[in-house]
């Protein structure tokens, strides 16, 4: 794509289609994952925090972290309903003293270049989009690998 016809997200810095947004691209992943759930859907769990982390506007700080901890837990390979039986009383908001959105936000360090967005994810078939998802989702994690240490101004 030539220059002139890119679009970039101001959020993740992925490199989009003309008139195409990362919302607009998330949407559209969502509506497969949903139409095929046993193919397209088995990601889902990667899908949705791998971009949230990368747009993170959405999440309070807290929020963002809670992410990122569930993040690494699937890749780490624990099924989803395990991951949310160990942490429901965690993140139970009747529980929880912080809230997932609103409050103190999180911004990428400055110069922050995302090695993989969900503009790398291919769409066609579900074996390709689901390979492309796991490597996006360790991308993410490893690209944000000791952010959780870090002051929170970051």
């Amino acid at each position: 794509m030539a220059a002139a016809e890119t679009n970039i997200c101001p959020a993740c810095g992925a490199t989009l289609a003309p008139g195409e947004s990362c919302e607009e691209r998330y949407h559209r992943c969502l509506a497969k994952e949903y139409e095929d759930w046993t193919g397209y859907g088995a990601v889902h769990n990667l899908s949705v925090p791998a971009y949230m982390l990368q747009h993170p506007g959405r999440y309070s700080r807290e929020g963002w972290l809670e992410a990122h901890r569930l993040l690494a837990a699937f890749r780490a390979g624990k099924p989803p309903a395990e991951v949310r039986q160990q942490n429901r009383s965690r993140r139970d908001s009747g529980n929880r003293p912080w809230r997932m959105t609103g409050g103190e936000g999180v911004s990428p360090p400055a110069g922050m270049v995302w090695s993989r967005t969900i503009a790398d994810v291919r769409l066609e078939d579900p074996a390709t989009y689901c390979a492309d998802v796991v490597e996006w989702a360790r991308a993410v994690l490893a690209d944000t690998e000791g952010w959780e240490t870090r002051r929170p101004e970051w």
